[in-house]
C-alpha cells in the first residue's frame, strides 16, 4: 500500500488525468450503445413459478408469460355504449410500433400483435356492467424475452394521448410500475451532496477539504453510472440499480474519503511533510478503507449465493460501483491531497504547522471524556445500549413479505390512481392476476374446466363472478379468476397457498393432469419462499466470509464474532424500524409511499447485505486503531478507551453524512427506494451512536483480554495481514516505537510536540495517569 501511495503522490497529475479519461471513455461508451439497458427479470428454480413457465414454453406459449399493463378507461360522459372510436386505431399502432407487445385484450376486441395483429373477440368481463358500464379495462401483455421500461414507456406516450374532456385514462399492473412518475435520482443525489457539503464544512472548517471528499465520490459515481450502463448490456440488471449505486457511491465514497483525510490533517498537525503525510495517511486509514471496501463488495455479492438471477446482475454492478469508489479514495484522493497541500488545513493550523507548532496524539475533547465513562459504566451502559437495540427490532418478528400493490403508490400517480378506480369499480381483488393453469389432457375436456371452475367459486375468498376459462393449447389451459381481498392482502397470499395445499391436489392426484396456481400473487409466494429457504446459506457466506477476514486483520476469535452480532442487531434494529414504519404504516403515507403494506419479499436480503458491509467498515476503523494500540502496549483497556476516543468523533461524523445521503432518498418515487433510504438511514444511526460508541467498546472492557486471544495452533497457521499497521519505527539512537506517528528524534521536535509529560503523577487526572503508567 505504501509503494501504491509513493507512486500515486509522484504521479499525481498522471493518475488526476487517467480518472478523467477513464470517465469520458465509460459514458462515451454507454452513450454509443444507446445509454442503459434495463431489465427486470428473475427467475425461481424448483417452484411452481418455474413449472408454469417451463410449461408455456414446451408449449410455445411463452407469451402469455410476458410482462402486463392495464389501461383503465373512465367515461367521464356516462356509460360506455361501444368503443371510443379513437382507442382501435390506437391499439393498433402500439400492436405495429415494434415495442414488442404481443397481445392486447379489451371488452371489445383483441389484437394478437404476435400473429402480425390478428383481431379475436373481446372479454366482456373488462367492462364493469354492473356498476353502470362506466369503466373499462385493456390488457396488453409484452413478449416474455421484452421485459424493458424503455418498451413499457413508449407504449404509454403513445396511450395517454386517449385523454380528453370526457375520457380518464389511467395505467397500472407491472409494466408500468412507476410510469408517469418522476424518475431517476437526481434530486436524491442533490440533496446527499448538499447535505454532506455542510457537514464536511461544520467538521474541517476549510474549503479544500470539504470539496476533496465529494470529489473523489462524485468521479466514483459518474465511472460508475457509466459502467454500470455498459455492463446492462451484457447482463441482466434491475432498473433500481443505479438508484442504489448512487445511494452506496455517495455514501461511502463520502466516508472513505473523510476517513483519509482526517488522517492526513492529523498527520501535518503532527509536523509530517505532505507528501509523506498523505502517504502514511493512506497506508494507514487507507488500509482500512481497502479492507472496509472489499467487505462490502463481498456482502454485496453474497446476494449471488441466493440463486435468484433478478439479483445477480444488481449484485455484480453494486459491488463495481462500491469497488471503483474504493479505488478513487485510495488514488484520486491521494493525488488531490498533495496537490492542495497544507490547504486542507484551516488558517489558522496552517499558521501553527508553519510556526513549528505541532500537536500531541492523546485524545482529547468530548470522545476522549467519553471513552472514559464508558470504561467506567461498562456493564449499565452495556445493558443499557443492548435494551435499546432489543426494543428497536422487535418489530421485525411480525414481518410481511409480499409485494406491494400500487395501492401504495403515491396518491398522485397514475398507477395508484387506475388501482383506485379498479377497486372502486370491480372490486379490490380485480387488480391481481391469479390463474389455475391446468396441464394435461383435461386441458381439453369442458367437463373437467367446469369442475374446476366450480369448485374455486366454493373457495372463500376467490370472486365467483370473475372466473372463467381460456384454452391455449391441447394440453394447457387457464381457469381465471379475482380475488376479494387486494394483491397485497396477507389473506390472498394464504388463499394461493390454501390452494395449492388443499383445495386443487384432489382434482388431479390419480389422473394424467396437475393444476398450478399462477400470477403475480402466487409469483411472489414463491420468490418468498425461495429467498426463506436460501436465507440461512446466504447469510452463512456473508457472515462467514466477513469473519474470516477479521480474525486475519485483528488475530482474535472474539473481535469476529463480535462484529457478527453486532452487525445482525444494526440489520434487526433496521428491519424493525422498516417495518413500523412502511408495514404498519406509522409514517409511510406521509412519505409518498402510500398506506401501510408488506415489505418487499427482496428487500430484507438486499438490506441485509448493504447493512453488513456498512456496519462492517465502522467496526473496521473502530477496531483497527485499538488493534494498534493493543500491539504497543498489550493492554486492552487503555486500547479500548484511546482507540473509542481517537476514533468516535470521525465515526459519528461520517455516520451524520451517511444518514443525510440516505435520507436525500427518501424523496425518490419508488417505495423500494425510500425503505432503503430510511432502513440505512436508521442502521447507520443505530450502528453509528449506540452499537459503537456504547455496546462494542462496553463489551471489550467487560471481556478484557480475552478480546485478543487466538490459539496457537490458529496463529500458526493464519495469515498475517495487517489492516491498519502501526506507525513506522525512529530511530534516536536506538530503535523505538513512536506511538504518535512521527518519525523525527524526539529531541528535535518542539517542546510542545513531546510526548512526555513532567507534571507529578498526583497532578494529572486519573486517566492520564493511567495511560503514562502504560
Amino acid at each position: 500500500m505504501k509503494r501504491i501511495a509513493e507512486l500515486v503522490v509522484r504521479r499525481r497529475w498522471l493518475v488526476v488525468a487517467g480518472w478523467i479519461v477513464f470517465i469520458i471513455a465509460a459514458q462515451g461508451i454507454a452513450g454509443a450503445m444507446g445509454g442503459a439497458s434495463y431489465k427486470d427479470t428473475f427467475s425461481l428454480p424448483h417452484t411452481e413459478t418455474a413449472s408454469v413457465a417451463k410449461l408455456l414454453e414446451d408449449a410455445g406459449l411463452n407469451n402469455q408469460n410476458g410482462a402486463p399493463g392495464t389501461v383503465v378507461l373512465k367515461n367521464k360522459a356516462g356509460a360506455f355504449t361501444a368503443s371510443p372510436p379513437q382507442l382501435k386505431p390506437a391499439l393498433e399502432k402500439v400492436c405495429a410500433s415494434g415495442n414488442h407487445v404481443a397481445l392486447i385484450t379489451s371488452p371489445w376486441g383483441s389484437i394478437d400483435c404476435a400473429d402480425s395483429g390478428t383481431d379475436a373477440p373481446g372479454n366482456p368481463m373488462l367492462l364493469n356492467s354492473a356498476h353502470g358500464s362506466t369503466t373499462a379495462l385493456v390488457t396488453i401483455i409484452w413478449e416474455n424475452d421484452h421485459y424493458d421500461a424503455e418498451l413499457f414507456k413508449n407504449v404509454y406516450d403513445q396511450l395517454k394521448t386517449l385523454r380528453s374532456d370526457s375520457l380518464q385514462v389511467e395505467f397500472t399492473g407491472n409494466a408500468f410500475a412507476g410510469i408517469g412518475q418522476s424518475s431517476g435520482s437526481g434530486a436524491s443525489v442533490l440533496i446527499g451532496f448538499v447535505a454532506a457539503l455542510i457537514i464536511l464544512a461544520l467538521v474541517f472548517r476549510t474549503v479544500a477539504a470539504t470539496v476533496l471528499p465529494l470529489a473523489s465520490a462524485m468521479v466514483a459515481l459518474v465511472s460508475g453510472l457509466g459502467v454500470i450502463y455498459i455492463l446492462s448490456h451484457v447482463i441482466s440488471v434491475s432498473n433500481i440499480t443505479p438508484a442504489l449505486s448512487e445511494l452506496m457511491v455517495i455514501g461511502v465514497g463520502v466516508d472513505y474519503a473523510l476517513f483519509v483525510v482526517t488522517r492526513h490533517r492529523r498527520n501535518l498537525r503532527r509536523g509530517m511533510p505532505v507528501a509523506e503525510s498523505v502517504v502514511n495517511a493512506i497506508n494507514t486509514s487507507g488500509r482500512a478503507v481497502l479492507f472496509a471496501g472489499t467487505t462490502v463488495c463481498i456482502a454485496i455479492l453474497g446476494l449471488i449465493a441466493l440463486g435468484v438471477s433478478f439479483f445477480n446482475g444488481m449484485a455484480v454492478a453494486t459491488a463495481l460501483a462500491v469497488g471503483l469508489t474504493m479505488i478513487a479514495s485510495l488514488t484520486l484522493l491521494p493525488a488531490l491531497l498533495s496537490l492542495f497541500g497544507l490547504k486542507v488545513l484551516p488558517r489558522k493550523q496552517r499558521a501553527a504547522v508553519r510556526a513549528g507548532e505541532f500537536i500531541d496524539d492523546r485524545p482529547t475533547g468530548f470522545w476522549a471524556r467519553w471513552s472514559r465513562f464508558v470504561a467506567q459504566r461498562r456493564v449499565a451502559v452495556a445493558i443499557i445500549s443492548g435494551a435499546v437495540m432489543i426494543v428497536i427490532a422487535l418489530p421485525f418478528f411480525s414481518l410481511q413479505l409480499g409485494s406491494s400493490d400500487q395501492g401504495s403508490d403515491p396518491k398522485t400517480s397514475t398507477t395508484r390512481t387506475g388501482y383506485d378506480l379498479i377497486s372502486a369499480d370491480f372490486g379490490v381483488g380485480y387488480n391481481s392476476t391469479l390463474e389455475a393453469v391446468v396441464s394435461g389432457p383435461g386441458a381439453s375436456d369442458k367437463a373437467y374446466l367446469r369442475r374446476v371452475s366450480e369448485t374455486l367459486a366454493d373457495v372463500p375468498g376467490v370472486d365467483p363472478g370473475s372466473i372463467g376459462t381460456a384454452p391455449l393449447a391441447r394440453n394447457v389451459a387457464f381457469v381465471t379468476f379475482k380475488t376479494t381481498t387486494s394483491p397485497q392482502s396477507e389473506k390472498t397470499y394464504q388463499l394461493v397457498r390454501h390452494l395449492r395445499s388443499t383445495v386443487l391436489p384432489p382434482l388431479y392426484d390419480g389422473t394424467d393432469n396437475h393444476i398450478y396456481t399462477y400470477g403475480d400473487t402466487a409469483i411472489n409466494v414463491d420468490f418468498a419462499s425461495v429467498l426463506a429457504r436460501k436465507m440461512p446459506l446466504f447469510i452463512a457466506v456473508v457472515v462467514g466470509l466477513s469473519f474470516i477476514l477479521l480474525l486475519i486483520a485483528f488475530r482474535s476469535l472474539v473481535i469476529p464474532l463480535t462484529a457478527a452480532v453486532m452487525n445482525l442487531l444494526a440489520a434487526g434494529g433496521s428491519f424493525g424500524l422498516a417495518v413500523a414504519v412502511f408495514q404498519y404504516g406509522w409514517f409511510s403515507d406521509s412519505m409518498g409511499a402510500g398506506p401501510g403494506g408488506p415489505i418487499d419479499a427482496w428487500m430484507p436480503v438486499m438490506l441485509f447485505a448493504i447493512l453488513f458491509g456498512l456496519s462492517m467498515d465502522y467496526q473496521v476503523f473502530l477496531v483497527s486503531r485499538m488493534h494498534e494500540e493493543w500491539v504497543h502496549t498489550r493492554d486492552n483497556k487503555r486500547s479500548v478507551i484511546i482507540g473509542q476516543g481517537e476514533t468516535g468523533g470521525i465515526i459519528t461524523a461520517a455516520a451524520i453524512i451517511m444518514i443525510a445521503v440516505f435520507l436525500g432518498f427518501v424523496i425518490s418515487p419508488g417505495r423500494p427506494i425510500k425503505i432503503f433510504g430510511t432502513g440505512l438511514a436508521a442502521a447507520v444511526f443505530l450502528d453509528a451512536f449506540v452499537l459503537r460508541t456504547m455496546l462494542v467498546p462496553s463489551l471489550m472492557h467487560i471481556v478484557g483480554r480475552a478480546n485478543w486471544y487466538l490459539p496457537k495452533w490458529l496463529d500458526r497457521i493464519t495469515p498475517r495481514v495487517s489492516v491498519e499497521p502501526a506507525d513506522e519505527p525512529v530511530t534516536h539512537g536506538a530503535v523505538t516505537t513512536s506511538l504518535d506517528g512521527d518519525d523525527r528524534p524526539a529531541d528535535d521536535r518542539p517542546a510542545d510536540d513531546q510526548s512526555t509529560d513532567d507534571r507529578p503523577d498526583d497532578d494529572r487526572p486519573d486517566d492520564e495517569r493511567e495511560l503514562a503508567r502504560s
